[in-house]
């Protein structure tokens, strides 16, 4: 396996959201390549735990320390499964990098401005955004870190 969500869950995600004409746009093959791409760029994380077996492609599904030994996240048959939170997170990020209506800014904050003036107007932007993403990840999307920073590791966390 080489993404966390397949075509079918994504189509169900963005059901009754405004943005799913931006996935539906895609044709099959577009929409494949960001589910992977996506999917790399979260599994690049430093997640807390490690992997539930070490020859699985991807960081998911995980062992996490708890008090008295490990746990991995079952569904309700008994399986091991991949946390919704992360399967959440990928379709945030894949919403996110098909909406291209704040490129303009994403570049400006790609190349370090702070501070941009257009005559009257002007944006201040903040430190918490680098590279066009949240500060020390690859993600652009908020919603995509909040749901994946409780199973980051400690120095991973912004605050």
């Amino acid at each position: 396996m080489d993404q966390y969500v397949d075509t079918d869950e994504m189509d169900d995600y963005v059901l009754d959201r405004p943005a799913a004409s931006l996935w539906d746009a895609l044709d099959e093959g577009e929409q494949e390549a960001i589910l992977i791409y996506v999917s790399k760029l979260v599994d690049s994380l430093p997640f807390t735990g490690r992997k539930y077996d070490t020859s699985q492609a991807l960081q998911w599904p995980r062992l996490i320390r708890v008090r008295g030994g490990w746990k991995v996240e079952r569904d309700g048959d008994g399986e091991v499964v991949i946390p919704t939170a992360i399967k959440d997170a990928v379709c945030e990020e894949v919403l996110a990098r098909l909406d291209t209506s704040n490129d303009s800014r994403r570049k400006l904050q790609e190349g370090g401005v702070t501070y941009f003036k257009l005559g009257d107007l002007w944006e201040t932007y903040g430190d918490d955004l680098q590279g066009g993403g949240i500060k020390g990840t690859p993600l652009r999307s908020w919603t995509a870190y909040r749901l994946l920073e409780p199973c980051l590791a400690k120095g991973a966390r912004s605050r």
